[in-house]
């Protein structure tokens, strides 16, 4: 039997796809992966392809998520390089952002922490004073000697020792302990800084010896 166009009626030869009469298509075309006809508009081809795309989605959340916890900005390292860079330029913006006082204290006002930070700058002595600047590090030199994280138990265990000070201890999930170098003229000592990573993102917790 002939096959003929079922839209004009013109005759064709078998293998025809098109008609050369009105240029009819013969047949849907299909997605060879899934056999299905090929979607006609957004609805069908969300439609079709829904899980693929909601799989791309979660794998995009968890790229991003992945860059925010790696990012070297928000290493322990990089947070007490920040908090250094605070006591040579007062900089109370930055010292909020990177202390853990001020965004989880206990206490009624979070910007106890920030006080305390300002009090230190507006009482340092001339000797820290340079063009009416006034730098708490002057002349000092500050090398990072090691950094230590904690067994998960010791952890556990300075999670608890802290619900007296702050709240939220829950969602501490790592600690590291930098112990650094401190070299005033020909003077050397050294410090500890404690750091608390919460909901992963890192702060100040605690530093001596500067």
């Amino acid at each position: 039997m002939a096959k003929v166009c079922p839209n004009c009626g013109h005759q064709l030869k078998d293998h025809a796809k098109f008609c050369g009469k009105c240029g009819s298509a013969f047949g849907e075309p299909t997605d060879k992966a899934t056999k299905r006809p090929a979607p006609k508009n957004a609805g069908e081809f969300f439609k079709y392809y829904k899980n693929v795309l909601i799989g791309l989605g979660g794998l995009l959340i968890a790229i991003v998520l992945i860059l925010i916890i790696v990012n070297p900005a928000n290493s322990p390292n990089a947070v007490f390089g920040k908090y250094l860079d605070c006591m040579h330029s007062q900089n109370e913006q930055t010292y909020r952002a990177i202390s853990y006082d001020a965004n989880f204290s206990a206490a009624t006002s979070a910007d106890i922490a920030v006080d305390g930070y300002k009090a230190r700058f507006s009482n340092a002595d001339a000797s820290y004073k340079d063009n009416g600047k006034t730098d708490l590090l002057k002349n000092t030199e500050i090398k990072v000697i090691k950094s230590e994280t904690p067994k998960q138990s010791e952890i556990a265990t300075r999670r608890n020792e802290l619900k007296d000070s702050y709240r939220n201890t829950a969602r501490i999930t790592d600690i590291r302990n930098i112990t650094f170098e401190i070299k005033q003229n020909d003077n050397k000592s050294t410090g500890t800084a404690e750091l608390i990573c919460v909901t992963g993102k890192w702060y100040i917790a605690d530093v001596t010896g500067i």
